[in-house]
């Protein structure tokens, strides 16, 4: 049983003990897991995850031929929506994403979206557009919407909130919630109400 840390998430644990994560995430001894959190990507520290024993796997051939065997595997995709204050794409724009201190150089896509290979076990990638504008993202750290720490970090991934996560409702952050609300057509009241959330999730991607 893996007791989650922050910082971690479902591809860097199935990495970690040699498992696809959707093997483990759709173990029947992770249906509690499913049932309370709903999306893989967005675990919690301190939930519980079931991880089954290697099953091993024998294979036979002749001694004396050289075999060759291949370890399938998933690539883990860190994906960033490039948009403006109007929700249009910043097509065109040349970026820089350092992931782990590997670079890479290239222009933003007509969708906006950027869709980059990454190691299961990365922990911190930042992004550089030409215009000096900078994001430093902490990888594996996003929690649940359903916490204030979730809420916060997603208004700060959106551009709406500037403060640190602190876990707490303060004026800063209903402050940011508003705008928020505002911009998606919400009654701006503040609260981290069901619908917000569910806009904040549905916004975010995650």
């Amino acid at each position: 049983m893996h007791i989650v840390k922050q910082g971690d998430c479902l591809n860097s644990i199935a990495d970690r003990y040699g498992f696809f994560w959707d093997t483990i995430w759709n173990h029947e001894r992770n249906a509690e897991l499913r049932e309370k959190r709903r999306d893989p990507n967005v675990i919690m520290a301190g939930d519980r995850v079931f991880v089954p024993e290697i099953r091993p796997r024998e294979e036979s051939g002749e001694t004396t031929r050289v075999h060759v065997f291949r370890l399938k595997g998933v690539p883990v995709k860190l994906n960033l929506h490039i948009h403006d204050e109007f929700d249009k794409p910043r097509a065109g724009m040349k970026y820089t994403l350092v992931v782990d201190g590997k670079k890479t150089q290239n222009v933003v896509p007509e969708d906006g979206l950027i869709s980059e290979v990454v190691q299961p076990q990365a922990k911190q990638a930042s992004l550089t557009l030409e215009t000096g504008e900078q994001w430093v993202l902490h990888l594996g750290n996003l929690n649940p919407v359903g916490y204030t720490s979730g809420v916060q970090a997603r208004l700060k991934n959106l551009g709406y909130y500037m403060g640190d996560i602190s876990g707490q409702l303060d004026q800063d952050t209903r402050k940011a919630l508003r705008r928020f609300q505002a911009a998606r057509g919400l009654e701006a009241t503040g609260e981290a109400d069901e619908a917000t959330r569910g806009a904040l999730e549905g916004t975010h991607a995650s």
